[in-house]
């Protein structure tokens, strides 16, 4: 709904021009009077939207800082969003949280009004942000004020200004907890009514807050004195079609140029202390990213992993996975992402050296397999301990799958209680959710959602936590399950199935007993299946790691990537996951051709191409 403002005759008001850091030049608004104005956002759901901190400086605090406090320099790298992950007003909502510094600050300068309004209009906003990323909830009061037209980077915007003040909650948070002592931020926004977007926005910030201890963090007071700017940097159709997909192709190829030139002499792409994890993960990503097996490269990189030691799952997992990839021909790559389920086997003809490394490899996880604890994987052996994690019992299975693919065996015993636990460690609840089987999307240009059909059962979005029984409460609708978790619990649920599928009858029957027992695993592991992308469509974003904020981001992302391949989900909801996913990784690439970190290079690689064998069953839910 357009939102018309009346501007009437006034004086040019005087405005403050914010410190910034050395050598950023910005021209000072220039005010203009009769102007009028529709404010409303216009972004589609399907478009992202990027801004950049262009400046961002340390400012005097208002009144001497404490002895023994923290002041923090400003960090603070972009704020991004989908056209989904907000309202028409400009509020992110709060199935996105928990919200970084960056969401909090440039969220407070988004704002326009509900209606119309004249220049010299003012209102009032009562904020309550109870997840914050490392920070305590806030609670704030703003007044807003529509100052009128203003030139900002050359297009004539709508001025708004804002105060914004801490509202001390009613109950005295206790001397050690993370609470916040004072909260004043001032903000000025242009938007852009012709594009229907947020053009640019100064903020000034005086902040304190007490940061409990926490394991290796000791308990400090912080305060937080920045001036920063955010300028609009770019959109990004995800219904863009061919040219997505030049972008994306030009993105892998830069990507995976970069990732070369981070082989050391010794042939190893190492990771911290993690020379074959890291040198097996960029082998799985360069040859995905159809780099030659002949390559030097990746012959230098395999001859480097003969000489290390087998220590961790994550390393032994994915050394299977890179040796599955030397033998996806450009065929198979091709035939299993153009026709889903109903590509044909391929016979990888490996050679007889690889065959016995990927037997040890995988002789090396079954053994290692916690069996006696639980069934899951730990980062390394340790038979006295009950510690597990998704993460690496993902891996571990991965690895698994892709040695099977290839015709090396695995005992019988590995998944079925495997499963049955993961499922066990799923939420009990969460919302209702009715997945979408059909969608229509809206008309070029909307901010409609366009038009879903759903699937006559309702499931429940349950997700997995880290290393424990994921928590869900009802009245608070709050959950400790998050993206990138979730998508390993799915993966363990959807290997596991394909796993199950390609056994003999006397692998079934050594593993589960009788025909009944499958009957009712498979049922279990299929619902299981169901809610898990439930909570991905509930939950959906591809722009933060889902209920995590940015931690991991990348990671969850490679995780979305092959939760959706194996189970051959084309939209989760209204979203075509790919699409936006890939919008969103294009835009971010730094110049170098990187994502940041060599891991997170490969995972951002990785979801580009599509990386993940899919299951060769047809499964339930939206294709």
């Amino acid at each position: 709904m357009g939102r018309m403002i009346w501007g009437a005759p006034a004086a040019l008001l005087l405005l403050v021009v914010m410190t910034t850091q050395a050598g950023a030049e910005i021209a000072e608004p220039q005010q203009r009077a009769n102007q009028r104005f529709e404010l409303q956002w216009k972004t589609p759901p399907t478009t992202y939207l990027h801004y950049t901190v262009t400046a961002q400086a340390k400012i005097d605090a208002p009144e001497p800082v404490p002895q023994g406090a923290i002041n923090e320099d400003p960090a603070l790298t972009h704020a991004h969003y989908m056209g989904h992950e907000f309202d028409d007003t400009g509020t992110l909502h709060v199935v996105h949280a928990p919200f970084v510094m960056e969401d909090l600050l440039i969220q407070l300068a988004m704002q326009i009004p509900e209606k119309k309004a004249n220049q010299g209009f003012e209102w009032d906003r009562a904020w309550s942000l109870e997840r914050l990323v490392e920070m305590p909830g806030l609670n704030l009061a703003s007044k807003y004020t529509l100052q009128g037209s203003e030139q900002c980077r050359n297009v004539e915007c709508a001025a708004i200004t804002g105060v914004h003040d801490l509202v001390a909650p009613q109950k005295v948070p206790l001397e050690t907890e993370a609470r916040w002592f004072a909260f004043h931020a001032e903000t000025t926004a242009w938007f852009n009514p012709e594009q229907g977007r947020l053009e640019a926005a100064d903020i000034k910030l005086h902040a304190a807050r007490w940061r409990a201890s926490a394991a290796k963090i000791a308990a400090a007071r912080l305060e937080h004195h920045w001036s920063v700017r955010f300028e609009f940097s770019k959109e990004f159709d995800s219904a863009s079609g061919r040219y997505l997909n030049d972008k994306v192709v030009t993105a892998i190829a830069r990507g995976a140029e970069h990732l070369k030139t981070l082989q050391n002499a010794e042939g190893f792409w190492p990771y911290g202390t993690r020379s074959r994890g890291g040198s097996a993960l960029a082998l799985l990503t360069l040859l995905t990213c159809d780099v030659p097996a002949d390559d030097p490269a990746i012959v230098r990189g395999f001859e480097a992993l003969k000489g290390t030691e087998l220590e961790e799952t994550y390393s032994v997992a994915v050394s299977l996975m890179a040796y599955e990839a030397r033998y996806i021909t450009e065929a198979e790559r091709r035939a299993y992402l153009s026709e889903g389920e109903k590509f044909p086997d391929f016979k990888r003809e490996l050679s007889d050296e690889d065959r016995q490394e990927m037997q040890r490899l995988v002789d090396w996880l079954v053994e290692n397999q916690n069996r006696q604890k639980n069934p899951f994987w730990n980062y390394t052996p340790n038979t006295e301990t009950w510690r597990f994690d998704f993460s690496n019992t993902q891996y571990a299975l991965l690895g698994l799958a892709a040695a099977l693919r290839c015709d090396v065996r695995i005992p019988a015993g590995v998944v079925g209680k495997l499963v049955e636990e993961t499922i066990h460690h799923q939420m009990p609840d969460g919302p209702k959710v009715k997945r979408v089987v059909g969608y229509k999307p809206p008309k070029e240009g909307g901010r409609d959602a366009g038009r879903s059909t759903y699937a006559s059962r309702t499931g429940k979005a349950r997700g997995w936590n880290y290393a424990s029984k994921a928590k869900w409460d009802r009245y608070s609708e709050s959950t400790d399950a998050y993206g990138s978790m979730t998508t390993a619990g799915l993966t363990c649920v959807l290997v596991g199935l394909d796993i199950v599928e390609s056994m003999t009858t006397e692998q079934l029957k050594a593993e589960f007993g009788s025909q009944a027992a499958i009957d009712k695993w498979k049922k279990a592991a299929i619902e299981s299946q169901e809610d898990g992308l439930c909570w991905l469509e509930h939950w959906f974003s591809v722009t933060r790691n889902p209920n995590k904020g940015r931690s991991w981001y990348l990671y969850y992302m490679y995780g979305l990537e092959r939760v959706m391949m194996l189970s051959q989900t084309r939209r989760l909801g209204p979203h075509d996951w790919y699409a936006e996913g890939a919008s969103v990784l294009v835009s971010i690439q730094q110049d170098n051709g990187s994502w940041g970190t060599m891991p997170d290079t490969c995972f951002a690689l990785l979801f580009l191409k599509k990386g993940t064998v899919p299951a060769r069953r047809v499964t339930t839910g939206n294709k």
